[in-house]
């Protein structure tokens, strides 16, 4: 942290305003869908993603954002031929890689999917694809975790190469961080009257 930010924040009452700040955050975030809050995800953060997607090699990606009320995932976001099809997938908290990436906030990266005991195949079937590797990262903005963003490589899909390395992990946990902030600056610019049309 710079010197800057560090005498920003002992400014009498910045402290205060950030907590309130963070406060409303969490109640908008609380009231909202994973279909409303899909709208904070613009197109410069679609195209960051999509990049990422294909820099690691990857046939699609998604975006899942969690709605607690139902307990579920929602796909409200994919880049591939059938997006049509994945999004509004449900997938249940406590089953599969992505809810596992949610629950534990921790990267993932798998070359034989179809191997892992965590492995969930209901949205392969629904598409009628077959999942070989997988990277899933979780997705945070607004101060907490919202979701997981997903890059897959699929058996019916041509690709670069076959499975995933480290490197890609990490090209698609530093896409996740930068649609964090992108959504960051948005959301505080917006609540301190900044935005566009304020």
């Amino acid at each position: 942290m710079s010197v800057v930010q560090t005498q920003l924040l002992r400014l009498s009452g910045l402290g205060d305003t950030a907590s309130e700040v963070e406060r409303q955050l969490e109640s908008w975030i609380e009231a909202s869908s994973p279909a409303q809050l899909v709208g904070l995800i613009d197109s410069a953060s679609l195209s960051l993603l999509n990049d990422a997607f294909a820099q690691a090699g990857g046939c699609e990606g998604t975006v899942w954002l969690i709605d607690r009320e139902a307990g579920e995932l929602v796909a409200v976001y994919n880049s591939g031929e059938e997006s049509d099809r994945l999004v509004g997938f449900r997938q249940p908290v406590g089953q599969g890689i992505i809810s596992m990436v949610f629950a534990q906030q921790l990267p993932y990266c798998e070359n034989h999917i179809e191997e892992s005991p965590g492995h969930d195949d209901t949205l392969d079937r629904k598409i009628a694809k077959h999942t070989t590797a997988m990277i899933a990262v979780p997705f945070h903005f607004a101060f907490g975790l919202r979701g997981v963003i997903s890059c897959v490589q699929l058996a019916e899909a041509p690709r670069a190469r076959e499975g995933f390395r480290f490197s890609d992990v990490e090209i698609l946990s530093r896409a996740s961080n930068l649609v964090e902030r992108l959504i960051n600056g948005t959301l505080l610019n917006s609540l301190l009257g900044l935005g566009d049309g304020a």
